[in-house]
């Protein structure tokens, strides 16, 4: 499936983050996110959510792969101890929409990384990747898939 290119806006995100290998153990930091959300009135209605990896886990050891659980928040909200608060640049980005499990959600951002899956006229930019969960997001209780965009940051070719 071709990559899309998409114009993330800039946002305020409150987050918390999690630093180890990307995998199974995000889906705790992703539980113990939504619940700070309902705490804090963020989670009705139903936003959209943003898990951002600040690190290529093939260029960092796994143990310092930082990940952000994000949901946009305005301004003067306090956030407490548990999650800061970060300014999201926004940018372009090439996109999948990506429907799967966890343990395929690497393979997926791998094969966006391989040669020519970028289109033609961009490059990948040094900047993080973006997973964006839309507000209908739903884990398949049968198979464990769920959908979400997977977003490579890109640039304009000089």
């Amino acid at each position: 499936m071709p990559l899309e290119i998409r114009q993330l806006p800039p946002m305020r995100l409150a987050y918390m983050r999690q630093t180890g290998p990307y995998g199974p153990s995000l889906t705790q930091l992703w539980d113990r996110f939504g619940q700070w959300c309902a705490a804090h009135g963020l989670a009705e209605p139903r936003p959209r959510y943003y898990g951002i990896s600040l690190d290529n886990p093939a260029c960092t050891p796994p143990a310092q792969c930082r990940y952000d659980a994000c949901v946009q928040v305005g301004v003067g909200l306090r956030t407490g101890t548990e999650a800061l608060v970060q300014d999201f640049p926004g940018g372009d980005y090439a996109c999948l929409q990506f429907v799967g499990t966890g343990p395929e959600i690497g393979a997926a951002w791998a094969g966006m990384m391989a040669p020519g899956q970028i289109p033609a006229g961009w490059e990948a930019a040094a900047r993080p990747a973006v997973e964006v969960y839309d507000e209908h997001f739903a884990v398949n209780p049968a198979t464990g898939a769920f959908p979400c965009w997977l977003c490579l940051a890109v640039q304009r070719t000089a």
